[in-house]
């Protein structure tokens, strides 16, 4: 049976990146909780309809051995999970127009009621700052994280943690597994830092949809250019996207390229010692990532309306003298 430290050190290294936003961030504030449920949903949803896509490739002569079954698994997942990401990340733009207008009707009907709604106007404030893109973006991604590696991490957990392995490819080692695609690190370990660096990248690419899908909703004109010569000329990621429908188009493509580079960085696994290339390349594509959205987005992430809506509620504050209080997430 494996060590139980070395069982509680791989949990918490496969599951930290999305349980520490959860915690932290998500669940003192009810609608991040139920939206970051919702995506959970969502990645169950693309892991069903990529399942049935997988079975459909795999009766194809060929692909069920080497780069045949590399290709019915990757190719499938990661068009199931874009689609999804961005068919969630739609829906949740008309759920929060709906609230929007919710609340700017709440505010007319206590308006009219009473000349004293200061205390209702701070309320309604607070829920639409709690609604904007970043917080809500993060909260999204993490839920679609821990699902994630919840589903990739989980079964070998639960296994290594409850019995002893023997199998033809793989071989223990004072009950600890350990694969031939890395013979250096038990497969516990090879596997959390796998499905961590996945959960990175779930969150950064869960935030690339919501810039590039609100870019669409806001500026799409069926005279503009395609989604492909808006990507082709918005490579320059490292000089930023552009605030229009140009960048948002560069977002999503960035998510669909990177996402197939980190699938088919997982490979080399499938040789001896593979790891010793897979992830590097799996943690050079987190940090290309991270880099390359922080410095294409930064300064214009959020759309123009809650930048004016944050900034008038600092603008209430200092004139309040700070008596107030509003958290900008």
């Amino acid at each position: 049976m494996t060590s139980p430290t070395l069982t509680l050190g791989s949990a918490l290294l496969a599951f930290s990146p999305s349980l520490s936003l959860l915690l932290l961030f998500v669940s003192p504030k009810p609608q991040l909780l139920i939206l970051a449920i919702c995506s959970a949903f969502a990645y169950l949803m693309s892991a069903l309809f990529s399942s049935a896509l997988w079975w459909l490739f795999s009766l194809i002569p060929g692909s069920d051995d080497g780069w045949g079954a590399l290709l019915a698994l990757v190719l499938p997942s990661v068009l199931c999970q874009c689609i999804v990401r961005c068919g969630f990340v739609k829906m949740y733009f008309r759920v929060e127009d709906v609230i929007r207008r919710s609340v700017a009707k709440h505010e007319a009907e206590t308006a009219a009621e009473s000349h004293d709604n200061s205390g209702d106007h701070a309320e309604t404030n607070a829920l639409q700052l709690q609604l904007n893109d970043l917080s809500c973006s993060v909260a999204s991604g993490a839920g679609y994280a821990f699902l994630h590696a919840l589903f990739l991490y989980g079964t070998l957990l639960a296994s290594e943690s409850g019995e002893q392995y023997s199998s033809t490819n793989s071989t223990p080692r004072d009950g600890t597994l350990y694969q031939s695609s890395c013979t250096a690190l038990p497969s516990l370990i090879n596997g959390a830092l796998i499905s961590g660096m996945f959960s990175i990248l779930d969150v950064l690419w869960m935030c690339s949809v919501f810039y590039g899908m609100r870019r669409r909703s806001m500026y799409f004109t069926y005279n503009n250019h395609t989604m492909a010569k808006s990507i082709i000329e918005s490579m320059m990621f490292w000089n930023g996207l552009p605030d229009s429908l140009k960048g948002g188009n560069a977002a999503l493509g960035l998510v669909v390229v990177t996402h197939l580079a980190a699938s088919f960085s997982m490979a080399p696994n499938m040789k001896e010692e593979g790891c010793r290339i897979s992830l590097p390349l799996l943690g050079a594509i987190v940090v290309l990532v991270g880099v390359l959205f922080v410095r294409g987005v930064r300064g214009h992430y959020l759309p123009q309306d809650q930048r004016r809506r944050i900034g008038g509620m600092r603008g209430e504050d200092g004139r309040d003298g700070g008596t107030s209080e509003h958290h900008v997430d």
